[in-house]
């Protein structure tokens, strides 16, 4: 042997750079208990029933989501160092910093309204509550919804299942956990949700997630998943009937056909309407529901189409004018409605009562228009803004991001949040935690999306597509 091989034996050699295979990413133990602690939070506010309370649904649920929102806030933001969520450089985040700039102006104007409320301690108690549903955007925004998202709405999917067998039950009077006084049988299937439209809209939104599964998704099994929750989340909403949750459902699933067919989605959107309109004319209630609206409109009876929501959307519109600048402050619409539902049927020159003896008015069923009569006019547009520009963001991704997983994600967020949007014309789903939870996180997830595009366009370390 040579003296050259002698010193190139004897010599250590260098090691070989480890694979990118072979690097595992750092455990993210506060990002893993955030989503577990969500996911709790999810089966609470869908199961936790108080039956021995004054308001055996709502009350137990808007408490432990109160609970659970915080925990998962401490779990998730308390224990990981702060981060600018804006990009560094380049003109991409403009929209995405104008519309945190918004929805931190209407915030302000909340708390500046709910001080200088004429229901003072109602409106602060309200506030804390806001506050509280406020830290689901920063939620949706980090690690914790872009890592764990399959897991998180797989415990939505499992929650909205479950109430969905429950209200089958209770439609077929095989099982009646919780005994009503009603004047029919629509409003006993509300399951552990408690109200029949409060559990279609969820069923709305967990159809739309399966249906997702089912176009856009990978695997067989998944598929196969996404098809089946697909069929019970629409089975439930035939039985509770609501139409409102059900055009919802037909936005989302329209998104998500443009989404898997492009330009060749005429045919199956078609497909969609006619689905649409054979199961409103198949099944009896729904038919019933239906022809009622159509013959209102003949009549030109517009509050019996709305379902007699005119009378709340113009108390909203009494209280703004009333207080245009500041409102009368967050959760005060309740105690107002009746005093300024009556100055709007003095300006009308007509009723605008509701005949049906299960309804009331606490929300003005209308979550665009009641916050400019509680936090007024210039924070109430600021919230709209900052919506539009959420949507418009969305889109601006989808213009840049090529086909795949990421792409897919956009559009299933996308036509949530649209069948959100749609509910919130003629409903408050946000004011309620078992549909608040779900969205704001989504749209905290929209925002990092279209702020943060390129970099979600490659999974990050650790996450699945």
């Amino acid at each position: 042997m040579s003296k050259k091989r002698k010193r190139a034996a004897r010599e250590p050699r260098p090691e070989a750079p480890p694979s990118a295979a072979a690097v595992r990413p750092p455990r993210d133990i506060s990002g893993a208990a955030a989503a577990g602690i969500l996911a709790l939070g999810f089966f609470a506010v869908g199961l936790v029933v108080d039956s021995g309370a004054d308001n055996s649904f709502d009350a137990p649920k808007r408490l432990v989501a109160i609970l659970f929102v915080a925990g998962s806030a401490l779990a998730a933001l308390g224990f990981s160092r702060w981060r600018s969520p804006f990009p560094s450089g380049g003109g991409r985040a403009g929209a995405p910093a104008i519309a945190a700039g918004c929805l931190l102006f209407a915030l302000a104007a909340a708390a500046l309204s709910a001080l200088l409320s004429p229901r003072r301690q109602l409106s602060l108690d309200a506030l804390r509550v806001v506050a509280l549903y406020a830290l689901l955007l920063p939620i949706g925004a980090s690690r914790v919804l872009g890592r764990r998202k399959g897991f998180l709405a797989a415990a939505f999917i499992a929650v909205a299942g479950i109430n969905a067998v429950v209200s089958f039950l209770q439609a077929r009077n095989y099982w009646q956990p919780f005994p009503l006084l009603t004047r029919g049988s629509r409003e006993a299937t509300g399951a552990f949700v408690g109200n029949p439209g409060y559990l279609a809209f969820i069923l709305a939104l967990s159809g739309v997630a399966c249906l997702a599964a089912l176009l856009l998704g990978r695997g067989r099994l998944l598929r196969a998943a996404g098809c089946a929750g697909a069929a019970v989340s629409v089975g439930g909403l035939m039985i509770n009937r609501n139409l409102t949750s059900f055009s919802a459902f037909v936005a989302g699933a329209a998104l998500l056909l443009i989404a898997r067919f492009g330009r060749r989605a005429a045919a199956p959107l078609a497909l969609l309407v006619v689905f649409a309109a054979a199961i409103v004319l198949a099944y009896r209630p729904m038919r019933l529901r239906a022809a009622e609206a159509v013959w209102a409109m003949k009549q030109g009876d517009w509050d019996h189409v709305v379902t007699y929501r005119l009378g709340a959307w113009a108390a909203a519109v009494e209280m703004a004018r009333d207080r245009p600048w500041l409102g009368f402050g967050p959760g005060t619409y309740g105690e107002e409605f009746v005093t300024h539902r009556l100055r709007a049927e003095v300006a009308a020159h007509r009723r605008l009562v509701n005949p049906l003896l299960t309804s009331s008015y606490g929300e003005a069923h209308c979550d665009y228009l009641q916050p400019f009569g509680e936090i007024g006019v210039p924070g109430s547009l600021a919230l709209l803004v900052a919506v539009a520009l959420l949507f418009r963001g969305l889109f601006a991704a989808l213009k840049r991001l090529p086909p795949g997983a990421a792409r897919a994600e956009t559009f299933g967020v996308l036509a949530l949040l649209s069948a959100g949007a749609v509910g919130a014309l003629t409903w408050f789903p946000l004011q309620r935690p078992i549909s608040a939870l779900p969205l704001l996180l989504l749209a905290g997830r929209a925002w990092r999306i279209a702020a943060d595009t390129p970099a979600i366009a490659v999974p990050e370390a650790g996450e699945t597509a």
